[in-house]
């Protein structure tokens, strides 16, 4: 229950983050006071359904379902939206600082729990000729 907790909650979170960068970019009165916020509240909820993840993974109680592309591959193609927005218009609209900083932090949880999963792999293939 507690897995499934975390993984609605940092989505829920995530989404929401997106729909109101989404918003806040393309409007004349940018919601930037509440970005920020957001995106703290989203960060710490996913760096601790990872974290939960990645701890069940090293304790033998983590089925290999991955879903974290997902949020990533969204992430990215909506910040390549701003890019390309904010270039074609010669900055009419412009990214947040909020919206980059999130966004490097979502990708370092992504790229934390990817090398965690690489290093438990490596270690059990190494372990198991000990069984």
């Amino acid at each position: 229950m507690e897995k499934k907790f975390w993984r609605f909650f940092s989505s829920f979170w995530g989404v929401l983050y997106f729909i109101i960068a989404a918003i806040s970019f393309f409007s004349e009165t940018p919601y930037e006071y509440i970005l920020g916020p957001l995106g703290t509240v989203y960060i710490a909820s996913l760096g601790i359904f990872v974290g939960s993840k990645e701890f069940d993974r090293w304790h033998n109680k983590h089925s290999g379902k991955r879903r974290g592309e997902m949020f990533v591959v969204a992430f990215s193609l909506l910040m390549l939206a701003f890019f390309v927005s904010s270039f074609v218009t010669k900055g009419e609209y412009q990214i947040t600082p909020d919206v980059t900083a999130v966004y490097i932090a979502v990708l370092s949880v992504f790229l934390i729990g990817q090398k965690s999963k690489e290093l438990y792999g490596t270690r059990n293939k190494d372990q198991s000729h000990l069984l």
